[in-house]
């Protein structure tokens, strides 16, 4: 078993990319910039699990 680094990546516009080892780090992380800098739209655990990505 690998420990891959992942990644997720916002909208090119934002900029905003987060990279970890750890998959819950990586949706913690998301969850809470979706939140703080894109209000206007919801983003769940299902969402960004579906924009990981090997790093």
């Amino acid at each position: 078993m690998t420990n891959e680094l992942k990644k997720i990546e916002c909208d090119p516009m934002c900029g905003f990319m987060v990279r970890s080892h750890d998959e819950k780090e990586l949706i913690e992380i998301g969850l809470e910039h979706a939140k703080k800098f894109h209000k206007e739209i919801k983003v769940n655990e299902n969402d960004l699990k579906g924009m990981i990505k090997a790093a």
